[in-house]
């Protein structure tokens, strides 16, 4: 018989793309004490065998990778990648998390919903999810694309909402915009959850913000007035993440529709 996994303290954040999930998950990543949060769920984290037999040692790989020396583990989680592990491993960590754990957990969103929209698309197109990293390609304005994000973000956060309404789980809600200005409330309540000091440093995240995405932005917002919403942007499937995807939106071509949408 296996011996039961011990009880720790844990974060879970909610999110969708581009939200600053990255940057406020760097300002409790630098303790190291208080889990490392990444895309633990994320398909290019996970080699178990499908289905239930594989669940066992799911959970522990992404237990095992999200946590520090002390125990405190921390997950990042978007739709997709929820929905995929329970497609795939018919297997929800957060119910999981939440049964066996102490696990706070917290939904993130962006206000500016049309600005996130326009660093999804660019994030797409170019493969530069985070500041370091190079751009492999350079990014074309395409307004269709645009419109098309912005009903996935909106739709992603409805589905967290409607997600933890129907599971009963209690939450705390933040907005990037909010904890820009003064994140001590995210601190604070991480903090004090995983009984750890207050981190008193800054992010090392780099926030990718140029005149670029202001110069998108407005013209996505002149195109609306134009042409008003295009229909594709009611697809209830999104653009799947990967070059030949980017490169036909670079394009102005449709993209390729998948079941659970963007992964990043």
């Amino acid at each position: 018989m296996t011996a039961p996994h011990p009880r720790r303290k844990g974060l879970i954040i909610l999110s969708m793309p581009r939200s600053g999930s990255s940057w406020l998950a760097s300002l409790t990543n630098a303790t190291g004490q208080m889990g490392v949060v990444d895309e633990w769920l994320d398909f290019t984290h996970l080699t178990p065998p499908k289905g239930p037999k594989g669940r066992p040692v799911l959970n522990e790989k992404i237990l095992r990778a999200a946590r520090t020396d002390n125990g405190n583990f921390a997950v990042k989680i978007f739709p997709r990648q929820l929905l995929q592990v329970i497609d795939e491993y018919e297997f929800d960590f957060i119910r999981r998390a939440m049964r066996e754990h102490e696990t706070k957990l917290v939904l993130l969103e962006r206000t500016d919903r049309k600005a996130q929209a326009v660093s999804l698309v660019r994030a797409m197109q170019t493969g530069q999810w985070r500041g370091e990293q190079p751009a492999s390609k350079a990014p074309k304005y395409n307004f269709g694309a645009l419109a098309q994000a912005y009903f996935h973000i909106c739709r992603g956060y409805d589905f967290w909402r409607s997600y933890l309404t129907l599971q009963g789980f209690p939450y705390q809600h933040f907005t990037y915009e909010d904890m820009l200005s003064n994140p001590a409330p995210y601190l604070k309540l991480v903090s004090s959850h995983f009984g750890e000091p207050v981190p008193v440093g800054e992010s090392t995240q780099e926030i990718q913000r140029d005149p670029l995405s202001s110069e998108w932005l407005e013209t996505f917002e002149d195109d609306l007035k134009t042409y008003g919403v295009p229909a594709s942007a009611y697809q209830q499937s999104q653009p799947e993440k990967g070059f030949a995807n980017a490169l036909k939106v670079l394009q102005g071509k449709p993209a390729k529709i998948g079941r659970f949408g963007y992964s990043n």
